[in-house]
């Protein structure tokens, strides 16, 4: 495994702190869907499943992912080593509008819309899991 290097972009953090940092990117995401602030939520979406790729990263680099976390969603969409479900949940993230498409009533939006990123969390952690037993 490699040493935290807090000067590298990669290696600042090490997996479980990106782990732990893309799952408080996602609490925000519910948050801001809850209170109706598309922009705000879609930012914190994309950042935390873009984010939680760097946990795997991590453990193997791989430079078709590229550094930013769009570029991590854009190449998890059409990686084909990839679960389907997990490529289309990347590029939902990636279609998500920042501005909200219809008037919702009520006084609460719909957290559920941060969905997405969060299947992409999951399946990372039990990637990550399952590479820390391996070493």
């Amino acid at each position: 495994m490699p040493d935290k290097d807090p000067t590298h972009w990669l290696f600042r953090l090490t997996s479980e702190e990106w782990l732990r940092a893309s799952a408080h990117e996602l609490v925000h995401a519910r948050r801001a869907f809850e209170r109706k602030s598309q922009r705000e939520a879609v930012v914190y979406c994309r950042r935390g499943a873009g984010m939680v790729v760097n946990a795997l990263l991590w453990h193997r680099e791989d430079e078709r992912y590229g550094r930013t976390y769009m570029e991590h969603l854009a190449q998890l969409a059409k990686d084909e080593l990839v679960p389907e479900a997990i490529r289309l949940s990347a590029a939902l993230v990636l279609a998500m509008p920042l501005q909200g498409q219809l008037v919702q009533l009520g006084s609460k939006g719909d957290p559920q819309q941060a969905e997405p990123a969060e299947r992409i969390w999951h399946w990372v952690k039990q990637r990550v899991e399952a590479l820390l037993q391996i070493n």
